[in-house]
């Protein structure tokens, strides 16, 4: 049996198989998540890629390059030169115009495809050869070639310094973002003519990109690269072609200028859809090549990441989520977002040195990873919630319950709410019974944990200890308090502690008891349960019968000896009875005290209300005789008629009243006065008892009120040091205070406070 719980207490726990089976579960949505996110992030078509593009790049828009001009044909030029299309002896002329301010290259982007006459064609290539830095475009006729030049435009292309095509490529949304710098038929590509700008204004001819293979047969297609916009509210500097042609533009404004001659104008030429158009509408076509060159000009053309290198980012920062998912699943939707935004940032870094990198795939990767998480690990929680409450309602009930009305079966998450309400429900009447009944207890209870930090403590153990002690530490505390087996150093464990009786710095008699807490499964303690009793009245009971005991052997059965002595020895005498009559006397006087001083210490009280003028009339009453005897003069400055009500026993607390007042005329010498006081403030009675006797000497004022207790200033006065204890013990039982001022050579004066009764 031994052996088979040892092997039972090496079995994972039930919460540790829910662990093991997510971390197996999650190893599998890794692997199943992490080629979904790489196939996402090789796929042009999502459609998260292109709005995440502009935004992103928005944040970035390039600015115009000054060498760039536009001559554009424009309304005003349209107005005054008359419909399109021009004759090409027109073109001829802003050639010539232009060649003769010397720019660096002459982007002419239109298309010359309608029949013209020869002699005008003529001109205008005689005007292309003699500039000798003129680009024309190349029109694409179908999908498999470009257009065939006429025989009479042949000359023109000849004389031209380079033709490049002016294709775009529109995005699955229709949106024009991105170009081939290299197209055509298979053997016979064309560069694109921004390309061919870029490359006469003396910059390298090393295309960006990669040069790709084509899969088409009918057309090849490479060095693909995204168009950097410039910002919607930029525009490139540009000039009216009526305005150029007729001289009205100074040369000094077109030397050395890349310029592009194009038709912005609308309905003149070609115009397209790209991320511009939410602002400035459709874009023309020269404006766009104007866009692709300013980028080659700042060597800010966008190239796309390769396919692997973009799914191995994808998926690099998904595994990364997937595994602090796992580690750190507290701060899951902190380490989901921090993923994102570096996915974000990532991306616009790349895009600010020119590479695109869609962090779409990955948004998406990370968003599932983040829901598919919470969701196992909800299922997880809600299957270890239903056994263990399902284990917790089949325990016996300590208290009764109070049952609600079910949640629905067919909701699982409303069931274990449910069955969660009725757990806690009776974890608080559990803890609100332990804790009543933890307060209620006649000795000081705490409860600790392993530590002996302490977690409850009713109100008599804070009262012992004097401080709230929750949180704080029973070790540190029973230090405080005076437990002598701590105060050599040494801090045992709570199990160690020895179970002794002792003396606190109160001077209390306490008695500790110590007990484990022990779990519902196993032998191995959850916490301790600490008692302290105070032993304090019962050990002074004792010490006291104790004394009392011993002095009433002693003091009680010298007088008695005595008087058998005198008997004795001188028989009959007449002298000898009166010696037996004063022992007798002392021997009464002593039971006396001892009687009154046990009746103070008792518990036999009568508490009514009484008038405290009364109490002091008849101890004026009972002492007057001795005053008289002694020649005493008694004053007081109280009347029979004075409201002074307070809640007394009145025999006891004029006994004391008597105690004090003889005690005054015991110790005064004759012909002297003993005076009593009193007044009323804030709910107290004070009563004042001065006389003018020798004093009492300041050492021994703290020992005034202790049993048995004789000083110097008593040497010649019969009795044993009980009747001041008396007085303490009965002031203090109601509710008061006494003290006593005193000053050698001029009289002791003894303070009474009494609480006066409150409807008074």
């Amino acid at each position: 049996m031994m052996l088979w719980g040892k092997a039972e207490k090496r079995q994972p726990t039930h919460a540790q198989r829910l662990f093991h089976g997510l971390v197996r579960e999650w190893l599998w949505i890794g692997l199943l998540l992490l080629p979904i996110t790489a196939y996402l992030s090789m796929s042009t078509g999502l459609a998260l890629n292109n709005p995440l593009y502009d935004s992103l790049r928005r944040l970035t828009p390039l600015p115009v390059d000054p060498r760039i001009l536009l001559v554009t044909i424009d309304d005003a030029s349209l107005k005054k030169l008359g419909q399109w299309p021009w004759p090409p002896s027109l073109h001829a002329d802003l050639i010539d115009r232009l060649s003769a301010a010397q720019p660096a290259s002459i982007l002419l982007d239109v298309i010359f495809s309608d029949p013209a006459d020869p002699l005008q064609e003529k001109r205008l290539a005689d005007a292309v050869c003699n500039a000798g830095n003129v680009l024309l475009p190349l029109g694409r006729d179908d999908s498999a070639s470009y257009s065939p030049p006429r025989v009479q435009m042949r000359p023109l292309l000849k004389c031209a310094k380079g033709v490049g095509h002016i294709n775009v490529e529109a995005d699955s949304d229709g949106v024009v973002r991105s170009l081939y710098l290299r197209e055509g038929p298979p053997n016979a590509t064309a560069p694109q003519l921004a390309w061919l700008a870029f490359t006469m204004s003396g910059q390298p001819s090393e295309m960006p990109g990669e040069p790709v293979d084509s899969n088409s047969q009918d057309w090849h297609r490479e060095y693909a690269v995204r168009i950097p916009y410039i910002a919607p509210d930029s525009h490139f500097p540009s000039v009216s072609y009526v305005s150029v042609l007729r001289g009205e533009v100074s040369p000094e404004r077109l030397r050395n200028r890349l310029i592009l001659v194009g038709a912005p104008a609308s309905g003149m030429g070609d115009r397209y859809v790209t991320p511009l158009s939410p602002m400035v509408g459709t874009t023309a076509g020269v404006e766009i090549q104007a866009n692709v060159l300013n980028g080659l000009l700042q060597g800010r053309s966008i190239v796309d990441l390769p396919d692997w290198v973009a799914a191995l980012m994808a998926t690099s920062l998904v595994a990364a989520l997937l595994g602090l998912l796992l580690y750190r699943p507290r701060f899951a939707l902190w380490m989901t977002l921090g993923c994102m935004f570096t996915a974000l940032l990532g991306s616009f870094a790349l895009l600010r040195i020119g590479y695109w990198w869609s962090p779409a795939a990955c948004l998406i990767g990370l968003l599932l990873s983040y829901l598919i998480w919470n969701w196992r690990r909800l299922s997880v929680i809600l299957a270890y919630f239903g056994w263990e409450l399902a284990r917790l309602d089949d325990e016996p009930k300590v208290l009764p319950e109070r049952r609600r009305a079910p949640a629905s079966k067919g909701d699982v998450l409303q069931g274990r709410i449910f069955a969660l309400e009725q757990a806690v429900s009776r974890t608080r009447d559990t803890r609100r019974f332990m804790a009543d009944g933890l307060e209620c207890l006649p000795v000081a209870t705490l409860i600790t944990d392993t530590q002996g930090n302490i977690l409850l403590a009713n109100r008599i153990a804070r009262d012992v200890f004097g401080s709230d002690l929750v949180n704080q530490n029973l070790l540190d505390q029973l230090v405080d308090l005076g437990y002598p087996p701590l105060h050599n150093g040494v801090r045992p464990a709570l199990s160690a502690l020895e179970l002794v009786e002792f003396r606190d710095i109160h001077q209390r008699s306490l008695r500790m008891e110590l007990a484990p807490l022990l779990p519902a499964e196993g032998d191995v303690a959850l916490g301790w349960l600490l008692s302290l009793t105070d032993l304090s009245k019962e050990r002074e009971a004792q010490q006291h019968r104790e004394t009392m005991l011993r002095f009433l052997s002693h003091d009680l059965r010298a007088p008695h000896s005595a008087i058998l002595a005198l008997l004795d020895v001188h028989n009959a005498e007449s002298p000898v009875f009166s010696q037996i009559e004063q022992q007798v006397r002392r021997a009464l006087s002593l039971t006396e005290s001892f009687v009154q001083l046990a009746k103070a210490e008792a518990d036999g009280y009568h508490f009514q209300p009484t008038l405290f003028a009364m109490l002091v009339m008849d101890a004026f009453d009972q002492v007057a005789l001795i005053a008289q005897l002694k020649g005493i003069h008694l004053v007081h400055d109280l009347e029979e008629a004075d409201e002074g009500m307070v809640s007394a026993d009145q025999s006891l607390l004029t006994r004391a009243l008597f105690n004090v007042l003889e005690n005054a005329i015991k110790y005064s010498p004759s012909g002297t006065t003993v005076r009593l006081r009193h007044s009323s403030e804030q709910g107290w009675l004070e009563c004042l008892i001065s006389d003018q006797g020798p004093g009492i000497a300041s050492k021994d004022l703290p020992e005034l009120f202790s049993q048995y207790k004789r000083f110097d200033s008593a040497q010649g006065s019969e009795g044993l040091g009980l009747g001041l204890t008396m007085v303490k013990a009965v002031v203090e039982r109601h509710g008061g205070r006494i003290e006593c001022e005193s000053t050698l050579g001029k009289g002791t004066t003894f303070r009474l406070q009494l609480p006066l009764l409150e409807d008074c």
